[in-house]
Formats: C-alpha cells, structure tokens, sequence
C-alpha cells in the first residue's frame, strides 16, 4: 500500500454577502491499495471499494486521528452553546 495524497480534517470558509459559512470537511487520504485500486478515502469510510481491506490504521498514522474515538461527528456538536447560562 501506497499513500498518495492525505489532507487532514478542517473548515472550508465560503464567503457570501453578509456572511461567512464554514463547511466542515473530513479527513481524505487517496492511496494504492494491495489489490491495485486507487481508492479515495474518507476519515467515516475507510475500506477499499475493490477487495474490502480496510485502511483505518493508515488515518491512525498518517494523520495521527484516533479512529476509535471518531464517530464522523462534527466539532461543533461537542462546543457549548453561546447562549446557555452556567
């Protein structure tokens, strides 16, 4: 196995008028599997569409993500509420 190109998890900042949207994007890696296949993966799909293999150690070490923690949650789910009183 090969890995070609890999881009960690991040925000794409689009602008419109008034306004900023930030889009969240998941972890890609495009690799060389075994089997031949040049798959592009994402950090919620990580097996091969050609033979099955699945490359969840291959996020683990490239780009240091803890797979088993990772739930294809987006941050913001865990941030506080800026109007919640405590």
């Amino acid at each position: 196995m090969k890995v070609l190109e890999c881009v960690g998890e991040h925000y794409e900042v689009q602008v419109v008028p008034r306004a900023r949207v930030y889009k969240w994007c998941p972890a890609v890696i495009s690799l060389e599997c075994e089997c031949g296949v040049r798959p592009t993966l994402t950090s919620p799909k990580t097996t091969c569409a050609g033979c099955g293999a699945d490359h969840t150690h291959v996020f683990e070490e490239v780009l240091e993500l803890d797979m088993e923690e990772y739930e294809g949650e987006r941050p913001w789910r865990f941030l506080r509420s800026y109007f919640t009183l405590a």
